[in-house]
Formats: C-alpha cells, sequence, structure tokens
C-alpha cells in the first residue's frame, strides 16, 4: 500500500513540477522570445528522472521513444521550415515527449495546433509564440488524461 502510495504522490508531484516548468518557459516565451538553454540542459535529466521514478510498469524505452518522437518531428519541421521554427520549440518538444510519452505527446501537439490556429484567426497574425501553445497542449494532456 506504501509503495501504491509513492508512486501515486511521485506522479502527482511530476505533474504539478512540469505544468509550474511549462508556464515558467510560456512567459519567458512571450515576454522576451527566447528561452534559455539552460533551463533545457537542467529540465531533461530532473524529469527524466522523476519520470523512471513514477513510471512503474512502463519501460524507460518508452520514455525516450516520447523524447525521441518530439525531438525527430519537430526538428524535421524546424529544417523543412527553413528554420522559422525555433530550437526551444524542438527542446520542448521532446521535453513533453518525454514527460508524456508518444501517444500523449500527439494529443498535446493537436491541442497546441488548435489553438494556434484560432489565434491566428482571433488576432490576424501570421506568426505565432508556440511554445506557450505547446505548454497549453501539455497542461491541457497532463489534467485531462
Amino acid at each position: 500500500m506504501l509503495f501504491e502510495n509513492w508512486f501515486f504522490a511521485s506522479g502527482t508531484l511530476f505533474k504539478i513540477l512540469f505544468t509550474i516548468f511549462s508556464i515558467i518557459i510560456a512567459l519567458a516565451d512571450i515576454k522576451t522570445g527566447a528561452i534559455p538553454r539552460i533551463a533545457f540542459c537542467v529540465a531533461f535529466p530532473f524529469f527524466f528522472i522523476l519520470r523512471l521514478l513514477q513510471a512503474g510498469p512502463q519501460l524507460p524505452e518508452l520514455i525516450l521513444g516520447g523524447a525521441l518522437t518530439g525531438l525527430a518531428v519537430f526538428l524535421l519541421a524546424f529544417f523543412i521550415s527553413s528554420k522559422k521554427l525555433g530550437l526551444a520549440d524542438v527542446w520542448y518538444s521532446a521535453l513533453i515527449g518525454l514527460a508524456l510519452g508518444p501517444w500523449r505527446w500527439y494529443g498535446a501537439i493537436s491541442c497546441a495546433c488548435i489553438a494556434g490556429i484560432i489565434y491566428m484567426l482571433a488576432f490576424k497574425r501570421r506568426q505565432i509564440p508556440f511554445i506557450p501553445l505547446m505548454a497549453l497542449g501539455s497542461v491541457l494532456m497532463i489534467i485531462f488524461v
């Protein structure tokens, strides 16, 4: 019983910490338009260790698979878009994949894309800050899925 409560507590702690991190970098992206690389250098090992502790029956390969999915898809988009997508978007996408796994990563990015379309239509802008929308999608996935 104690072991199961520890997993629940670590899962809740993970969700809270990832949500706080997402809000902080979303606000930093809105305010400055840039995310310091040190944020991702600290976040990746920190959230990877927390995720391993929380994983339970999940394999570390699934956790890394989510990170690689987020990294590969956004790195491809980075090069296809002639580098109009920022590298911070690529790294944050990989972090979302690490935090949520590959299947919920798709949901988070889908929510971000839908929010981006709504943002573009509402504010009639062609360029959008995508990290805040990705943060919104990932937090929605954490809360509702």
